[in-house]
């Protein structure tokens, strides 16, 4: 038989565990993210934390859920192209524990000048146009908001962006969901992104190529600009592999959508564009 002494310490560490644990689930915070003007659910959001590999990307009605413990000194923020960005203190949201519900305040979009000129355009194409099925590269992580690119180089400014191309170096196993993105570059890494539209992907299960037409999007770019995937839905089929090939330009990557960026990898992957100027 058990001393009083003995049921008091397991008690004592009963509900140390249980507060423990309790502890842990007050971290997990769920939110929602609309649309401030039309009240609508945001899907494919990026929310993470700023400068860490915690993150992710809202789901097709809004929501989120997101691991916040031992952030308290970070800062959440919520983005998406087209919208104003959102920052909190993760320390104010521990606080109240309840369901974050954002709402995002659309930006007004600049239509660039169209000029009329009889200038001859030259057709060219950009970056890597390898179809290597023996050399590949794939996300860095599982989790949504993870992105992998590769800076390109123009020849002239402006340089319009007409088409993006990428070969799988294996068929695709279940099907995607991607968004485009394209930056300009700062200190040799993604720094600004240039889109004012979203461009999502899906990529069906055994698709071997990807090529998506940039022209109605008016992507003018005056320098070198890193072009990526994103990956932003969840999908039985992680596998996802590029073609690649070595002595190109380095991956850089990111685990989630505010994360910091890294050049991982000696491949370069095969994501090229054709372009005029």
């Amino acid at each position: 038989m058990r001393s009083l002494n003995q049921l008091r310490y397991v008690a004592i560490i009963c509900l140390a565990l249980a507060l423990s644990n309790g502890s842990a689930i007050a971290q997990v915070f769920k939110g929602n993210v609309k649309d401030q003007k039309t009240n609508k659910a945001l899907p494919f959001v990026n929310v993470g934390i700023v400068g860490q590999s915690v993150g992710t990307v809202t789901d097709t009605a809004g929501n989120f859920t997101i691991q916040l413990a031992e952030h308290d000194t970070d800062s959440l923020r919520i983005s998406m192209i087209g919208y104003y960005p959102q920052s909190f203190l993760v320390a104010a949201i521990q606080k109240d524990p309840g369901q974050l519900n954002i709402k995002l305040k659309p930006q007004t979009i600049q239509l660039k000048e169209v000029k009329v000129t009889n200038h001859t355009f030259k057709e060219v194409t950009l970056g890597n146009t390898t179809e290597s099925t023996s050399t590949d590269a794939g996300f860095t992580s599982n989790k949504l908001g993870n992105e992998i690119g590769a800076i390109i180089k123009i020849k002239k400014s402006p340089t319009f962006l007409k088409r993006f191309n990428a070969s799988l170096a294996h068929p695709a196993p279940d099907s995607v969901k991607l968004r485009l993105n394209i930056y300009s570059v700062k200190g040799g890494l993604p720094d600004k992104n240039l889109l004012q539209q979203n461009i999502f992907i899906t990529v069906k299960r055994g698709q071997n190529k990807i090529s998506v037409d940039l022209k109605p999007f008016f992507i003018e770019v005056d320098d070198k600009f890193f072009i990526s995937l994103e990956w932003i839905e969840d999908s039985p089929g992680r596998g996802l592999m590029f073609s690649a090939s070595l002595f190109s330009s380095a991956i850089i990557a990111r685990e989630t959508s505010q994360a910091n960026w890294e050049k991982v990898g000696i491949a370069g992957v095969g994501f090229n564009v054709l372009a005029e100027y």
